[in-house]
């Protein structure tokens, strides 16, 4: 397992639990879909770069490679932010996000983007006023420990009309016991404080992750980049 240390943080470059989901096979976190340049910027990508993999005895071929990183410090309330370019191709999703250290879900899903088949984020809406198809979520339990699923904003605010893809934008969550609130380029985009949600958002630390995965029909044989300039987390009593 491959480590990196970057933006002050220790990171493994695939998931806790290992390199490739049961539910997605046809892409596997790689390590040679990280790296981080002269300059500091983190490169996440996804490329052809086929591996075998052997899941309850099952072996397969996963034929693309995609870039993650996941924190090996667990994390409380406090102001999570990136400042990011989003990658360019087909079929693309990147994330920003964390997961609880212990379980899952709980999940805050900071930013979800998602290209089309033609590899474009553009999907403008009238309400929510959106241009780009940038989405945020949350995941919690409900009732007998169950997953549920709560959109806080389909396509989440005016992002302007300046690409993700072609301009570094920042991307912040604040979490702090009673709500959580979501901005992109310093605008608020969502505010989210159901009580019951945010106790099971609140039971736990969680562990970051950043990443670059392809989409269910994403079979270009493609190279994208996700560049990153930095990860902040500021405590919530350091505010």
């Amino acid at each position: 397992m491959k480590k990196i240390n970057w933006s002050g943080y220790k990171w493994i470059t695939q998931e806790v639990w290992g390199q490739v989901h049961e539910d997605k096979k046809w892409c596997y976190y790689d390590e040679t879909a990280v790296s981080v340049d002269s300059n500091e910027i983190l490169h996440l990508l996804t490329h052809y770069n086929p591996n075998e993999f052997e899941i309850k005895g099952l072996k397969f071929t996963s034929p693309f490679g995609v870039g993650l990183i996941s924190s090996e410090e667990r994390f409380s309330h406090g102001l999570f932010e990136i400042e990011c370019k989003l990658p360019k191709g087909k079929n693309l999703w990147p994330a920003f996000w964390v997961w609880g250290a212990d379980s899952w879900p709980p999940e805050i899903d900071f930013f979800e983007a998602y290209t089309n088949k033609r590899g474009s984020y553009f999907s403008p809406s009238i309400w929510p006023p959106a241009l780009w198809d940038v989405q945020t979520n949350i995941h919690y339990r409900t009732t007998g420990n169950k997953e549920g699923r709560s959109s806080i904003g389909a396509k989440p605010g005016w992002m302007g009309w300046k690409n993700p893809s072609k301009h570094f934008f920042k991307y912040e969550c604040l979490w702090t016991p009673e709500f959580i609130e979501i901005k992109y380029n310093g605008k608020v985009v969502k505010v989210f404080d159901d009580i019951k949600i945010m106790a099971d958002i609140n039971s736990q630390k969680h562990r970051v992750i950043i990443n670059n995965q392809l989409r269910h029909d994403g079979n270009e044989k493609q190279v994208s980049d996700f560049q990153i300039k930095s990860f902040k987390y500021t405590p919530l009593n350091k505010l």
